[in-house]
This record gives structure tokens, C-alpha cells and sequence, in this order.
């Protein structure tokens, strides 16, 4: 455990080869079991009150920015992590711009992947720097 207390973490709307990767992450940082939804509902998430929030919004119907704007909302105080194959610059600054306080490369392995999301939680923000390559 790399953090010094316990955190509860939820991931939504990952796709089912990322789960190990990122639920290996989360646990070597300290949460608990993340909690796995398949969609992303912001108000179920909400009810759920993760620390960090790990969502993937590349397969939304609805507008992405959007959802994580609402997701910001419901979770004021959460670290909200995108976790995407979009990684054009231009893309990872709109998704900190709507509330995300994390952008990850869904490309990426599992060290760089943890290491992002310690720095996030430690300093409010971490851009995968696949997005600045971009």
C-alpha cells in the first residue's frame, strides 16, 4: 500500500480487459475493493461516495464532457479520473476543464497508470503525458 489510510474507489464503465489493470492500481495504493459498475450513472455513483473515481466516457451516448461535469458536481470533494483512448491534447484539457482531475491514456501500463493516479490524489491533477506527445 502506497498511500497511508484506506480509500474506497469506484470504476465505471471500464472495459473488461482494463479491470485487472486498473483494480491492481487502486488496491496497491491503498482502496479497497473498487466497486465495478458497467455504466456510468451519476447518481449511482454518487450514492457510492468513492474517494477516486475511475471512468471511461469514450462509449457514452450522451455528451462526455458533460457526464464528467455532472460527475464533478456529485462528487465535490472525489479525485475523477478519465480514463481514455482519446488522447489528443486537446481532448485531456477539456476533460480537466469539465472536472476531471486525471486524465489517463487507456494505452498505457499498469506502472504509469498508478503513478498518475498517486499524483492526482497527492496534487489534484495528472495528465498522462501521452496527451502533451498529442
Amino acid at each position: 500500500m502506497i498511500t497511508s489510510h484506506t480509500f474506497r474507489s469506484c470504476l465505471a464503465g471500464i472495459e473488461t480487459a482494463a479491470l485487472p489493470h486498473l483494480v491492481s492500481s487502486l488496491t496497491m495504493l491503498g482502496s479497497s475493493e473498487p466497486v465495478t459498475v458497467d455504466d456510468i450513472d451519476v447518481a449511482a455513483i454518487g450514492a457510492l461516495e468513492p474517494d477516486v473515481l475511475v471512468m471511461n466516457v469514450d462509449a457514452l451516448l450522451v455528451d462526455p464532457l458533460e457526464s464528467i461535469r455532472m460527475t464533478r458536481f456529485v462528487l465535490q470533494s472525489s479525485v475523477i479520473a478519465v480514463f481514455t483512448g482519446r488522447i489528443e491534447h486537446a481532448w485531456g484539457r477539456a476533460c480537466h476543464l469539465a472536472g476531471a482531475n486525471c486524465v489517463l491514456s487507456n494505452a498505457v501500463n499498469g506502472d504509469r497508470t498508478t503513478l498518475g493516479l498517486l499524483h492526482a490524489m497527492r496534487s489534484g491533477c495528472f495528465t498522462d503525458p501521452a496527451f502533451e506527445a498529442a
